[in-house]
C-alpha cells in the first residue's frame, strides 16, 4: 500500500509544476513520453506540434554552366528509434527493435522506411500496427538523417527517389539560411541562400567524396583516399585537413559514425580484395566482376581524439581501435549510427552491421534494376545477401541471417509490437 501511494504523488504534483518540467525538454518525443506518464500530467501538456520545416521543397540554382531547368528537391527528415517493449526485466533478458520512419505533412503521420535504404516498405505485414502507443513501449531516438530528392518534373525527367544524391547533412540554422552540404555524384556540393535566392556551388569536381557529418558546430567530410576536412558550418571556411590515415591508402567505402560523443570513421578495406573489386568512376561506386561470388569483408575503425602535444600540426588525431566496448555500429550511405548492445538478447558489441555498396557488373552492363519492395518475408537487401554482420574482435564476417540475434533487430518486426495493445497517437 505504501508505494502504491508514493506512486500515485506522482499524478497529484501541482499543474503548473508539470507544466515547468515539460518546458525543459529538448525534443518532441520527450514530451510525448512525458505525456504518457498518466491523464494527468496529459492534460498539464498540451500535445507538441509536429515541425512544420519538413518535408521542404527547393529550388537550387548552379554555379556552373547549364541548359536545363532550374530542378526542384525536396528535403525530407529520417528518424531512426529503438523501440522496447515496457517492463522492468534485466537489460539480458531484454529486446529491441529499430524502426526508420520519414515525417510527412500530416500530423503524428510517418512513413516506414527499409532499415538499409531509403525506400518505403509498401507492404508491410498485414499484423504490423497503424499506431504506436507510447504508452505500450519504451521508444528512444538513435538517429535523426535527411534524404533529398529531386521532385519529377514534366521538363526535368528525374527519378523521385535519386540513388545519385548520397548524403546531405545540414546546418543548425537551416529553418533560415537553407544551407546544407550534399554529395552528389561524389562530388561535394553546399547549398545556401543568397539575395538571388537558393544556390548550389559545387566544388572540385576531381575528388570524389563518400561521407559527411555534422559534428560540434562543424561539418566533417571525407574522400575517397581518407582525406578528411572540417568547415566551418557558417562561412564554410576550411578549419582543418587530415591527410589519409594511411599512407597507401586505397578507393574504399568511408562512414563517420557518432557514438558516446566521439566521432570515428569506419573504413570498408577493399585492398583486400585484390581485383575483385574497384571503383567505377562513372557511376561513382564500387563494382565487382562477373563471377566473383565471395568478396573478403574487412573494416578498420578511427577515433578522432585531441591531440597531445603542443607541436602537432592539428588539433586533433585519429587514431585506430580495435575494441568499441559493448557499442555496435550500423554503417551505410543512407545513415549510420551506433547503439548499446545491453537490452539486445544475446548480441555483443565490438562489430558493426553493415549494408554492402558493391554491385554487380554483369547486372550494371545489362541495366537491370535493383527491385527495392519487400515481399512480407524478406527485404530486399536480405534476400540478396546485402546486409552483413563484421566482427572486430576477430575478423569474422558473414550475412545478418546467420546471426538470428542482430537480424531480429531489424526484421521482421517483432511480435510483441504487433500485438494491439491499445490505440493512441504515435
Amino acid at each position: 500500500m505504501a508505494s502504491y501511494r508514493q506512486r500515485s504523488c506522482w499524478s497529484e504534483l501541482p499543474r503548473d509544476l508539470i507544466s515547468s518540467i515539460a518546458k525543459h525538454l529538448d525534443s518532441r518525443l520527450h514530451v510525448l513520453r512525458f505525456r504518457a506518464v498518466c491523464s494527468s500530467w496529459r492534460a498539464s501538456v498540451p500535445l507538441p506540434p509536429t515541425s512544420p520545416t519538413f518535408p521542404k521543397q527547393l529550388h537550387f540554382r548552379i554555379n556552373y554552366p547549364t541548359n536545363k531547368p532550374i530542378p526542384s528537391f525536396l528535403i525530407s527528415q529520417m528518424n531512426v528509434y529503438r523501440i522496447r517493449p515496457p517492463g522492468f526485466e534485466a537489460p539480458s533478458d531484454q529486446n529491441c527493435w529499430f524502426i526508420k520512419v520519414e515525417e510527412t505533412k500530416q500530423q503524428n503521420k510517418f512513413c516506414v522506411l527499409s532499415p538499409f535504404s531509403r525506400h518505403p516498405i509498401k507492404n508491410m505485414p498485414a499484423s504490423f500496427p497503424r499506431e504506436l502507443n507510447h504508452l505500450s513501449f519504451n521508444v528512444e531516438e538513435t538517429v535523426q538523417a535527411f534524404s533529398i530528392r529531386q521532385r519529377k518534373d514534366p521538363d526535368y525527367a528525374v527519378n523521385d527517389n535519386n540513388p545519385l544524391i548520397r548524403k546531405i547533412k545540414l546546418a543548425s540554422d537551416f529553418v533560415s539560411s537553407n544551407s546544407a552540404v550534399a554529395i552528389s555524384r561524389g562530388n561535394l556540393c553546399r547549398l545556401t541562400a543568397d539575395d538571388r535566392g537558393n544556390m548550389c556551388y559545387k566544388f572540385d569536381s576531381n575528388i570524389k567524396y563518400r561521407d559527411i557529418a555534422y559534428f560540434n558546430g562543424k561539418f566533417f567530410i571525407v574522400d575517397l583516399y581518407g582525406v578528411i576536412s572540417v568547415r566551418d558550418e557558417n562561412t564554410f571556411y576550411l578549419e582543418e585537413i587530415r591527410s589519409p590515415l594511411d599512407p597507401m591508402a586505397p578507393e574504399c567505402e568511408r562512414y563517420f559514425v557518432e557514438s558516446c560523443g566521439h566521432l570515428y570513421l569506419v573504413v570498408r578495406d577493399f585492398d583486400i580484395c585484390g581485383d575483385q573489386v574497384y571503383y567505377y568512376r562513372k557511376i561513382d561506386g564500387f563494382v565487382k566482376e562477373t563471377g566473383d561470388d565471395h568478396v573478403p569483408v574487412k573494416f578498420r575503425v578511427y577515433k578522432r581524439i585531441p591531440c597531445c602535444g603542443v607541436h602537432q600540426q592539428n588539433k586533433y588525431d585519429w587514431v585506430e581501435v580495435n575494441d568499441l566496448g559493448d557499442q555496435v555500429f550500423f554503417v551505410s550511405t543512407d545513415c549510420s549510427f551506433s547503439f548499446s548492445a545491453q537490452y539486445s538478447k544475446g548480441c555483443h558489441g565490438n562489430c558493426i552491421v553493415y549494408v554492402d555498396e558493391i554491385t554487380d557488373i554483369e547486372h550494371l552492363l545489362n541495366k537491370e534494376r535493383c527491385e527495392e519492395d519487400n515481399d512480407n518475408d524478406e527485404l530486399w537487401e536480405l534476400k540478396n545477401g546485402k546486409v552483413g554482420l563484421f566482427n572486430l574482435a576477430d575478423h569474422s564476417s558473414g550475412p545478418l541471417e546467420l546471426f538470428p540475434e542482430y537480424l531480429a533487430m531489424f526484421w521482421p518486426p517483432p511480435t510483441w509490437l504487433t500485438v494491439d495493445r491499445g490505440s493512441s497517437s504515435s
